[in-house]
């Protein structure tokens, strides 16, 4: 019998992730902490993945959902700049290579590429307008 996807112990723990990043963002002196605790608790949880059933072979707990959600949560309260959905990316990228979909691992390739060109580059930051000096005519 298979359980509702409520009932896991993985949607909880991500759903209270979740949660608790939007109160992590709500004060600059909270945010280190809570950042640091979701780290602990995604490399926990993604250890967690592997040891719960010890018939769980690599490749099936290389291409979980719940590993790269976790292992991503524990990259990204080491390094903040990354950007949240390069996770997904990454899991699509080893899913399509361990499936010798090469298209769709191209098409992943091209997706993590431009996030980390974005990060490295600076993106699109804004640009502004130069004011004129103090006391001259505009």
């Amino acid at each position: 019998m298979q359980t509702k996807f409520w009932q896991g112990t993985n949607f909880w723990v991500a759903l209270g992730m979740a949660v608790g990043s939007i109160w992590g963002l709500t004060s600059e002196d909270i945010s280190p902490i809570v950042s640091g605790v979701f780290g602990i608790t995604g490399g926990l949880f993604a250890a967690r993945e592997k040891i719960k059933s010890a018939v769980v072979d690599w490749v099936t707990w290389i291409k979980s959902p719940n590993t790269w959600n976790f292992v991503m949560a524990a990259v990204v309260a080491a390094v903040p700049v990354i950007p949240a959905g390069i996770g997904p990316k990454i899991s699509e990228l080893v899913t399509a290579l361990i499936g010798k979909n090469w298209p769709s691992a191209i098409t992943a390739l091209l997706s993590i590429f431009s996030m980390l060109y974005f990060i490295i580059m600076g993106g699109a930051k804004k640009k502004t307008t130069p004011q004129p000096d103090p006391g001259t005519a505009r």
